[in-house]
């Protein structure tokens, strides 16, 4: 029972904290020494410019000081409104040569203007000498306990101990259900560190990188071990020397943390704002910026910092009617523990040509360190679509435009048809195959038409074929010029130009010089349309044109 209440009287004693709705008062630490300086901190709520005046009795204690740390501003949103908190944080260092129960007494705040707080008086337990420290126990320690919503930060779960211990192991890990987690490989490695004025032994059991999901209150839950360790103090932290029944086994588990999660301010929002908290860098590749009608366009954008990336959506870069776009592949590498990198993939198939000059494309992120939006501009190069689209032409007859004489043909006189032998029909055998010579004329020039313009669309079209083998063989030679040759192979339309290449007659030499010209082309091996270290080899290109023409 006496330990039990010992136990809760220590417990009491561990933040020593009380006051009311506008001032609390701190002790740090919490169990002062005798003869050895303690913290006495007022955390001061304010509502305007106030500069208050803080007057009590120190009875006992001596004053050996006093500092004010300065005004710290938080701002809220609650039920839908802009709130702002000020804070002035004051502090006397204090101490005193009498141990046992000590009070500060007549503890009153004036604010000015007659407004005035008065507290109760405040007990003290002062110590002879320090209290023994555990020999073993479990530690959270959070990187910050004040964050943003969508913040990072990381925490640490410690097995602390100063006596041999042989071995531990996880009973219940903490469920941190209120983060975004992204738990860390951990390395157990025992180092030596000082906590509290007493030097430990510690490693490292379970560590996660967390982001909180809503504003509020948030905690960050125990971690349980099953420890197994030396039952006598002397055998020191290292175990060695042990015998069979000289250590015990028992469970730990940290205390719970409590963390602020701040709302992100609600005046300055970007309409891009991404939704990432923390430094972020984006760099967007696009291989060319020429591509042919149903030709793939693919891009490739990066975005590395230090945000919960798993929640980032792509930003759309490249936006046209003509442009279909497919679903975007987005792939998370870790660059280290605190900072992630995200690569998107784009996929777009052009439907027809067009040409969309350069851009740039407008994401922000929060800086929770200087508390604003930081805007970064993606530039996004331009695109050039070439060709005609690939559906079937029609051709229709031209209309006339407005104001245009529009004259009636009259039909010709019939010509007696001196071939045609009428037997007992006389005059109305020529009448009624007059509609009938009329029909065979139109389709006979609709026949003619279609051939007509079949013999200029083929010629036409060895022409533009002519046209391309001279490009190809020239210093002229592109990407370009190799894709539409090639694309003239007989073949399903529906089928890429490689396609069309792997499934025609060709020789396997002139297919996998036309593939390899394709690959260098498009990776730039041809500088300004220069051949550099690669040659055309006309062969190839003459068994190419001889195939299509």
């Amino acid at each position: 029972m006496k330990k039990l209440l010992l136990l809760l009287l220590l417990t009491l004693g561990v933040f020593s904290s009380y006051g009311s709705e506008k001032v609390n008062v701190f002790i740090q630490p919490s169990s002062p020494i005798v003869n050895e300086p303690f913290d006495l901190i007022f955390k001061i709520q304010l509502s305007g410019d106030e500069d208050p005046y803080i007057s009590f009795d120190p009875g006992r204690f001596e004053v050996l000081g006093k500092s004010n740390q300065g005004v710290s501003i938080k701002t809220t949103i609650l039920n839908g409104k802009f709130a702002t908190k000020k804070e002035v944080n004051i502090v006397y260092s204090v101490q005193s040569q009498y141990s046992g129960q000590n009070y500060i007494r007549n503890i009153e705040v004036d604010f000015g203007g007659g407004k005035k707080e008065k507290l109760k008086n405040l007990s003290i337990n002062v110590l002879k000498e320090p209290q023994r420290a555990k020999d073993i126990f479990v530690l959270a320690v959070p990187s910050k306990t004040d964050v943003y919503v969508g913040e990072g930060f990381d925490v640490n779960y410690y097995l602390y101990f100063k006596i041999g211990v042989l071995g531990s192991e996880v009973e219940k890990y903490p469920t941190l259900s209120k983060f975004l987690k992204r738990f860390h490989i951990v390395n157990e490695v025992v180092e030596t560190v000082r906590y509290q004025g007493e030097m430990y032994r510690r490693t490292l059991k379970y560590s996660a990188r967390l982001f909180a999901q809503k504003p509020g209150e948030a905690t960050i839950d125990p971690l349980k071990l099953k420890v197994q360790y030396a039952s006598s103090r002397n055998r020191g932290a290292f175990g060695f020397g042990l015998q069979l029944g000289q250590y015990r086994t028992r469970s730990f588990n940290s205390s719970k943390v409590k963390i602020n999660v701040m709302s992100l301010p609600s005046e300055n929002v970007p309409p891009y704002f991404t939704g990432l908290v923390g430094k972020h860098e984006f760099n967007l590749t696009v291989p060319r910026n020429k591509f042919l009608v149903n030709e793939a366009i693919e891009a490739k954008l990066e975005v590395k910092g230090v945000g919960a990336l798993e929640a980032f959506d792509p930003p759309k870069i490249f936006s046209h009617e003509s442009l279909e776009e497919f679903d975007t592949k987005g792939e998370i590498q870790p660059v280290d523990k605190q900072v992630q990198k995200k690569i998107f993939e784009y996929t777009f198939l052009p439907r027809a040509g067009f040409k969309l000059e350069p851009s740039t494309t407008k994401v922000a992120y929060f800086d929770p360190d200087q508390n604003v939006y930081v805007t970064t501009e993606i530039p996004v190069p331009e695109m050039i679509v070439s060709g005609a689209n690939t559906t079937a032409r029609s051709f229709t007859r031209p209309e006339v435009s407005a104001g245009e004489d529009v004259k009636d043909e009259k039909p010709q006189e019939s010509i007696p048809n001196k071939g045609i032998v009428g037997i007992g029909l006389g005059k109305s055998v020529t009448s009624s195959l007059t509609p009938l010579r009329l029909n065979i004329s139109l389709v006979m020039a609709i026949i003619l038409v279609v051939i007509s313009f079949f013999i200029t669309g083929k010629k036409s079209s060895n022409e533009n074929i002519k046209r391309l083998v001279k490009e190809a063989i020239s210093k002229n030679c592109s990407y370009s010029t190799i894709y539409a040759l090639i694309n003239y192979l007989p073949g399903d339309e529906q089928k890429t130009a490689t396609e069309k290449l792997g499934a025609s007659s060709l020789s396997d030499q002139a297919k996998d010089h036309l593939l390899m010209l394709l690959d260098a082309l498009e990776r730039g091996t041809y500088s300004e349309g220069i051949h550099k270290t690669l040659k055309v080899n006309r062969k190839h290109i003459n068994e190419l044109r001889k195939l299509i023409e």
